[in-house]
């Protein structure tokens, strides 16, 4: 996000934390992770009445080339059920909910807020933006709030909440996306 020059400017100019992913592979990854999904927590427990706190479960914009790759992920993971659940979704990855899901452990008043939109679909890195700018496309989104009593608090039975989620926002972006000129 911080690459984006809109939002580099509006939120360096507002409190905000930017957490990078890190970047290993295998074992140490997963340990990394875990130390991630411990500063989350840590951050979201922090949160009082009018903070927001901003996380993209998906872990980074839609390309089918990731969305192949988070599938595979899911097989390789023994989470075949996910993996089976994101091969129906053809407009959005499949999340990843451990950072989600730490946020939530860190503040467990929180609502959920979800976004989703379709019109930038075109953009998907740095030089997307500077070759899509002046934009004349139209942008549709949708919000909508899950309220903290309806988040299951198990963990399976929150994955699949999550999916359910996806799910929707993959179907609007079916319904709403743009054709082609």
């Amino acid at each position: 996000m911080q690459w984006d020059p809109a939002v580099d400017v509006v939120l360096n100019r507002l409190p905000n934390r930017f957490i990078a992913p890190p970047p290993f592979t295998g074992r140490r990854r997963e340990r990394a992770h875990e130390g991630l999904h411990d500063r989350i927590r840590e951050l979201a427990s922090g949160m009082g009445t009018g903070d927001a706190f901003v996380i993209f479960p998906e872990g980074g914009n839609f390309t089918p080339e990731r969305r192949e790759r988070a599938i595979e992920r899911l097989h390789a993971a023994g989470l075949h059920k996910a993996a089976e659940r994101a091969e129906r979704m053809m407009h959005v990855m499949a999340p990843r909910p451990g950072g989600l899901f730490a946020a939530l452990d860190g503040s467990p008043d929180a609502d959920v807020y979800f976004v989703a939109h379709t019109g930038l679909d075109r953009i998907r890195n740095v030089g997307d933006i500077w070759r899509e700018l002046p934009t004349d496309k139209r942008i549709v989104m949708r919000f909508w709030t899950v309220h903290r009593p309806a988040i299951p608090t198990d963990h399976d039975e929150r994955a699949d909440w999550l999916m359910d989620e996806w799910q929707q926002i993959d179907d609007w972006i079916d319904r709403h996306a743009p054709t082609a000129a």
